[in-house]
């Protein structure tokens, strides 16, 4: 890493309260590697024992069956980290992971990286804290899934990306949407193509905006109402 790398290292909230010895050792042992829009930083099934912490960018977590279909599990942006599965048990990837926004990633060894939980066992509780958490996303996608037809999960995903003033990511695209979606890509871009004609949802130079979020806010109302759900 470079010169400023014990100050980078300090703003991941990972090593938060970490004294400097150990930032400067992390520095030392730890590998930078940049990545473009769309490379793969790891694939499901793959061996490998190496915890990666972003630095800068946007990655997706996609899991993928036997079928080669894929869901969007989780999006991870700077201070997160992946790998931490692989790093405790041993076994393969479970999901992909690639880029959506070119980026920095540091990539620390398993050995590197279990001396440093040796010396510092809070690091334990805060990996555990960030694995609850994804438990959690990851429950309440399964039951989006089992509770909400194909409109309802497209509403949904679009009101989750959007900021407050509509504005969608520059890296969604239809494909994006259908694996968030758990859907046909085919789907989703009829459902997408309704609404850009109904002035829900606007496609523009920089992205997709979303115009009447109300709209979709009372979809899922609707459906909290009817079925006693979310």
């Amino acid at each position: 890493m470079n010169g400023n790398a014990v100050a980078t290292l300090q703003h991941v909230p990972l090593f938060h309260n970490m004294p400097s010895q150990f930032l400067r050792h992390i520095a030392q042992v730890a590998i930078c590697k940049r990545f473009r829009a769309g490379d793969v930083l790891c694939s499901k099934g793959e061996a490998s024992s190496t915890l990666f912490v972003l630095l800068r960018g946007q990655v997706m977590v996609v899991g993928v069956d036997d079928e080669g279909r894929e869901v969007l599990l989780n999006l991870l942006k700077p201070g997160d980290f992946f790998g931490e599965l692989s790093l405790i048990d041993g076994r393969p990837r479970s999901a992909d992971v690639v880029a959506l926004t070119e980026g920095e990633v540091l990539l620390v060894r398993r050995s590197d990286f279990i001396a440093l939980l040796e010396r510092m066992p809070h690091l334990v509780w805060q990996i555990m804290q960030a694995m609850a958490k994804r438990i959690r996303e990851t429950d309440e996608l399964v039951m989006r899934m089992a509770w909400l037809n194909a409109q309802e999960r497209v509403a949904w995903a679009l009101l989750e990306f959007a900021d407050a003033k509509g504005k969608l990511p520059s890296w969604l695209n239809v494909n994006i949407l259908a694996k968030r979606c758990g859907l046909a890509r085919e789907t989703a871009s009829r459902i997408v193509s309704q609404w850009q004609k109904e002035s829900i949802l606007q496609r523009t130079r920089e992205g997709f905006v979303l115009l009447k979020p109300h709209k979709l806010q009372a979809m899922l109302k609707a459906k909290t109402y009817n079925d006693g759900w979310m």
